[in-house]
């Protein structure tokens, strides 16, 4: 080992020479003591086998473990074929989190002048922008462009976390290897380290307003870089994060809807929250008054976003509030059920022809039946796990959703707005024309949109491939969610389904 590295903590704290061996010093061994690691070295799990982080190191006591069965194997404790957990393809994000932000080097205006920061704000403001949003993608008054790029000139955090997805989706486009799994990775660890710094200091101090809407902000576009390289945010922090911010803002403050920014990305994220909670009810935390404000003060632009209409996201959240009670033994069996029996009358009988929508276009329509019928086989599933996907019920909402999913042309901004309606239907469809044509409109929107999210068709795939394994004879239910669980970690992923 170099004499330049660093001692190990131990050795440091004793002011003694250390030999530097690794994993663990071995003169801390000799004396009997507990080897801490060493400094300011991180394991990239995934991304460290590529690129510039090739071969980093963490500590031995930072690095996670998972102890699982290869895909496919059975369990012979139990017998049972358990899903595997995927490894993570970025830092430990604990790791990052607990450990104090160092001296910003980077200055804002250094690298807004930078040919790299003014090539990545460029793709950003010009490409990304206009995807962000339905029917008004390119307009001046996109929030995505008019809330976040004149925020990120002020907040640095945000600043890594625009680079670092810019740099991911541009370097996927151009196939730049360097820009998409080293660039992206040293600015989006960069704004996890800033955001990590804010939250710690809103737990003790208040953030102004702008460092509010900042942490917000970030979080949505550490999203977007989750959805533009995996689809999945690993460890399902970020979403808890801003829940986090957004519950010390209430208890000092207050919260209402006159910050229009703030209200903007509150509703993505809460979207984002619901999406999530699909796929575990566990892991819902934003609150329903936190949605109802968001859906009352939000106007049509969560809808522009999302493309849930916000009645729709009301009635769904208030179910996964409950399912969320009942999973935790808070609330009984009959008010459960009562509450989801409510629920699918309140989403059968809900008219979307009565809604206002964005505009005048029709197929805003058939777009709101297709989240309303996807509500109701999630409440279905919620109500009997064992319903079998042949079932009536489950089938004719299969159909309802594939035919007003037909009606939206690919021309049409609005069918970047139905990957989750599509998936819930696909996770039912059992005919192979209808999974093939669920799979040709994912195709579609990669298309138009410039960004794949793997997850939806993966988790699909997964499904039927296991569905068509079983005997005739013998048919057991089987859920996505059974894919998207892994026991094994303390900290779920969030799979984002958009």
């Amino acid at each position: 080992m170099p004499r330049g590295a660093p001692a190990c903590m131990t050795c440091r704290e004793k002011c003694r020479k250390c030999d530097r061996a690794r994993p663990s010093c071995q003169r801390c061994i000799t004396k009997g003591l507990v080897c801490r690691g060493y400094p300011d070295q991180f394991r990239f799990c995934g991304i460290a086998s590529r690129g510039k982080w090739k071969n980093a190191r963490i500590p031995a006591s930072e690095t996670l473990q998972f102890q699982s069965s290869p895909v496919g194997k059975e369990d012979t404790t139990s017998g049972a074929s358990t899903p595997v957990p995927r490894r993570s393809k970025r830092l430990a994000i604990d790791t990052i989190l607990v450990k104090p932000v160092p001296r910003v080097a980077d200055d804002i205006t250094t690298l807004l002048e930078s040919s790299q920061g003014k090539t990545l704000i460029d793709h950003y403001d010009t490409f990304i922008c206009p995807h962000q949003l339905a029917e008004i993608g390119n307009d001046k008054d996109n929030p995505y462009r008019a809330y976040i790029l004149p925020l990120a000139r002020k907040q640095i955090g945000l600043l890594y976390a625009l680079f670092g997805f810019s740099a991911v989706h541009l370097g996927r486009l151009t196939e730049n290897t360097t820009l998409h799994e080293t660039t992206a990775v040293e600015y989006r660890v960069k704004a996890i380290r800033a955001l990590g710094e804010l939250i710690r200091r809103s737990q003790n101090t208040s953030l102004s307003e702008e460092e509010q809407d900042a942490v917000f902000a970030t979080i949505q576009i550490l999203l977007l870089h989750d959805i533009a390289e995996s689809g999945i945010s690993e460890h399902g922090i970020h979403i808890t994060g801003a829940m986090s911010v957004c519950k010390s803002i209430l208890v000092a403050e207050g919260f209402n809807g006159q910050r229009q920014r703030a209200v903007f990305f509150l509703g993505n994220l809460a979207w984002l929250d619901i999406i999530r909670a699909f796929a575990g009810t566990r892991r819902l935390c934003f609150t329903q008054d936190i949605r109802e404000m968001v859906a009352s003060a939000g106007g049509h632009r969560f809808e522009l976003v999302n493309g849930c209409p916000r009645e729709i996201f009301l009635i769904i959240g208030r179910v996964l509030d409950k399912a969320k009670e009942y999973k935790l033994g808070w609330t009984p069996d009959d008010d459960f059920r009562s509450t989801l029996l409510l629920a699918k009358h309140q989403l059968y009988s809900w008219d979307p022809k009565e809604k206002t929508y964005p505009s005048s276009d029709p197929r805003w329509v058939s777009l709101a039946v297709a989240f309303q019928y996807a509500c109701i086989l999630h409440v279905h599933r919620l109500l009997d796990p064992l319903q079998p996907a042949k079932s009536a019920e489950i089938q004719s909402a299969v159909a309802k959703i594939l035919d007003v999913t037909a009606e939206i042309p690919f021309d049409s901004t609005l069918a970047e707005l139905l990957i989750l309606p599509l998936f819930m239907a696909g996770a039912d469809s059992l005919s192979p024309h209808s999974q093939y044509y669920i799979l040709a409109r994912f195709r579609e929107i990669e298309r138009r949109s410039e960004m794949r999210n793997p997850v939806p068709a993966d988790l699909l795939k997964q499904v039927w491939a296991a569905r068509a394994a079983q005997e005739h004879d013998h048919e057991d239910i089987i859920s996505w969610r059974d894919f998207t669980c892994f026991p094994e970690l303390m900290r779920q992923h969030d799979y984002l389904i958009i």
